[in-house]
């Protein structure tokens, strides 16, 4: 069984494509182990049928262009510098769109005083995830990156003297060639396509929509929470304005923000906008007006049967009430509600 095992992950390494839908249809099957493993190996899963084939109808699978070096999911880059010195070492996996950039410490070339060579990784929103500039006679240190690359993305890479300390290898069909001073790939679904410029998308100018359902929550004296309804945006909104009598307060990445540190019995007027990953601003929300409590201050209960003095203040039912007048009680449970006895002042 070991041996089964051995042999279904060595012949995936052989064919560089993953061949366990193969086995699999033969009645050969491989243990999570060794699904990991081939897994592992970043190659293209098989699905040409090719156990349906027949000496008459043969059915092609899936291979790169064996003559196209630019065709494939697996392709190395070599940059040296003095006595063939290897200071840097690009790996691109399509299958697991990942760039793996290796570093080696040391001077690339002592010579030039200048940028002796670049890499540049641009995504297709305009982005540059990577960009590193090697220069000649400068110390570099040692170190491994890596970053996400997919197809229509966009690599570019220099070197002053190109030639055999730049070259490129497709590690499918083990073809090899020598580069330009300068070379810009497109990546796309077949492998790489050698372009004159890289394309910068057109600008995004769309802004996100305006925020909307603006509400408050959670009250009290001095701080208040504020919630929204998310905005929409053509490339994606990424964080929102919160102001606050028109001047901006806080940068929020979600829907909600509690506003704290406010003053009791205070209107505020709080408005709301949203910003996408180009920069541009929404038409901002409706404005709120949110009015603090006031001081938590404790009242005492209403006795229908106590004397008060104008100005005196009572809690009953939730509510405080205010003397208008001075009065003796007399056990009258509505006398609370009489307007010239008392004024309601507000719900707690």
């Amino acid at each position: 069984e070991n041996k089964k095992q051995l042999f279904m992950i060595s012949a995936s390494k052989v064919a560089k494509q993953n061949l366990i839908p193969f086995f699999e249809k033969w009645g050969l099957r491989p243990n999570n182990d060794t699904i990991q493993k081939v897994a592992a190996l970043g190659y293209p899963i098989l699905t040409a049928e090719i156990w349906k084939g027949t000496d008459s109808n043969p059915i092609k699978p899936d291979m790169p262009n064996v003559n196209n070096i630019l065709e494939g999911n697996q392709f190395a880059w070599s940059l040296k510098g003095i006595g063939d010195f290897e200071f840097a070492k690009v790996n691109l996996n399509k299958s697991t769109e990942e760039m793996q950039i290796d570093l080696k410490a040391g001077v690339p070339h002592n010579y030039f005083d200048s940028t002796y060579a670049s890499i540049k990784v641009q995504n297709t929103s305009g982005k540059v995830v990577y960009n590193k500039e090697f220069y000649g006679n400068k110390q570099q240190n040692a170190g491994t990156q890596k970053v996400s690359v997919k197809t229509g993305d966009f690599i570019e890479l220099t070197h002053l003297e190109g030639g055999e300390r730049a070259t490129l290898i497709n590690l499918d069909n083990n073809k090899r060639e020598s580069l330009d001073k300068k070379v810009m790939y497109e990546v796309t679904k077949d492998g790489l396509k050698k372009v004159n410029q890289i394309v910068n998308p057109k600008p995004d100018t769309e802004a996100p929509t305006q925020p909307q359902g603006l509400y408050a929550s959670n009250l009290t004296s001095n701080s208040v929470e504020l919630k929204w309804n998310p905005s929409t945006d053509n490339i994606g909104v990424k964080e929102y304005q919160v102001l606050r009598d028109g001047q901006l307060i806080q940068t929020v990445q979600g829907t909600t923000f509690i506003d704290q540190n406010l003053t009791a019995n205070k209107e505020y007027k709080y408005a709301v906008k949203a910003v996408d990953e180009a920069g541009n601003t929404s038409i901002q929300s409706e404005i709120l007006p949110v009015k603090t409590k006031d001081q938590n201050v404790s009242y005492e209960k209403w006795d229908p049967k106590k004397a008060y003095i104008k100005g005196d203040k009572v809690e009953h039912q939730g509510t405080v009430y205010e003397a208008v007048q001075n009065h003796q009680g007399n056990g009258d449970p509505n006398w609370i509600f009489a307007l010239s006895l008392w004024k309601p002042l507000t719900i707690k």
